[in-house]
């Protein structure tokens, strides 16, 4: 068996998630960590039981030369080691969202294809068994032809900011089910219920102080509509609650003949209806995959075993991908087309119009408009 040799650049939550998942692999190894904190390096690497931590990511890489290098940093931080570690031959596994823009997610993609370099987005809900099932439902004639995809963000944030937080995990999710998208037709609105202006587009930071850095953003609410290569809609919707609901977050698959409903970010709940019509009064059949919900030993897993689960799956179809030459299931071009379904959610509601892919030009729309309105 091949051992692969992994390192972390980014050594927070996600970083130990990450490191959780490699040590529970037998054929991967975690040979190093980087990180600019001091303090958070010398606790990971203690927990982990890693002697080489490195405060430069650069040196970590051209010292180490690992075989796959992880990269769960924030946003801003996607772009510069993804380009570093292509150009050293080293597959990249990086978090979600790709980038700040579609011209940073552009160089992601081109940089790791001219080197030959696996590069896979943590869009962990791609690794469910739940997901398979449901695909293998509709290839079986299940629910008859997929006509529509239906998705709810979990609330909890503005939509602003859940676009590029948990919309990238949604918008992969509708990608899933209905493929490339043809065009966007997007409205975005403050909790007034006015429409959002350019004077509106603030960082998401400000948005929510503790969120993570994810550039600027606009909107309280949205509702997005999105219409695919091979005919499906989808409609997404970001309501902006202030609390949370996992339980309301995932997608209902509606076919001519039937619909299945997907619940959770993480863990999954799963329901399926037979019929053409779906009416107040109608019942949904549960769904229960044991491969998902139960644990080697036989005990229902908690969300924190399944999003190790999901993890480690991640992480191998990963290293399939590498030894099978083909794109992981999560792929960076996946990401980059999730990223540019964000943007053309803003870009349609500037327009107030239908834009259609791919979005040209590839800068930022919001900061584009802002320049347009004079550097507001």
């Amino acid at each position: 068996m091949s051992k692969y040799r992994i390192a972390i650049i980014g050594l927070g939550g996600m970083g130990g998630s990450h490191a959780a998942a490699v040590k529970s692999e037998e054929n991967c190894e975690l040979v190093a960590g980087a990180d600019i904190d001091p303090g958070r390096a010398a606790s990971w690497a203690e927990r982990f039981g890693v002697n080489a931590i490195y405060d430069d990511y650069e040196k970590m890489l051209e010292k180490q030369r690992p075989d796959i290098v992880i990269i769960p940093t924030q946003a801003p931080m996607h772009h510069a080691p993804t380009i570093a570690a292509a150009k050293r031959g080293i597959h990249v596994f990086c978090e979600k969202p790709t980038a700040l823009n579609l011209i940073e997610a552009d160089g992601m993609v081109e940089t790791c294809d001219k080197h030959d370099v696996k590069f896979a987005i943590n869009h962990i809900k791609r690794a469910s068994p739940y997901n398979r099932h449901a695909l293998s439902l509709i290839e079986n004639g299940e629910i008859g032809d997929v006509v529509l995809l239906q998705a709810t963000d979990k609330g909890g944030r503005k939509a602003g900011n859940s676009l590029m937080e948990m919309g990238t995990h949604l918008y992969d999710w509708v990608r899933l089910f209905g493929g490339d998208v043809e065009w966007t037709h997007a409205h975005l609105v403050q909790t007034d219920g006015r429409e959002s202006t350019v004077d509106d587009i603030k960082h998401t930071q400000e948005v929510h102080p503790r969120d993570r850095d994810a550039g600027i953003v606009l909107g309280e609410r949205g509702h997005a509509s999105f219409r695919f290569k091979n005919g499906i809609h989808a409609d997404v919707q970001y309501l902006g609650q202030s609390q949370t609901n996992d339980n309301g977050y995932g997608i209902d698959i509606i076919g001519t003949e039937g619909r299945i409903a997907v619940r959770e970010s993480v863990g999954t709940t799963m329901f399926i209806h037979r019929g053409q019509h779906k009416t107040p009064g109608d019942a949904w059949e549960p769904v229960r995959l044991p491969a998902e919900d139960i644990d080697e030993a036989g005990n229902y897993r908690n969300q924190g075993s399944i999003r190790l689960l999901l993890q480690r799956l991640m992480l191998r179809d990963l290293i399939e991908a590498i030894e099978e030459d083909r794109d992981p299931f999560a792929s960076g071009r996946d990401g980059r087309d999730c990223l540019e379904m964000i943007h053309a959610t803003w870009e349609s509601h500037r327009q107030k119009a239908r834009v259609y892919m791919p979005l040209t030009p590839r800068e930022h729309p919001l900061e584009r408009w802002r320049r347009e309105e004079g550097n507001r």
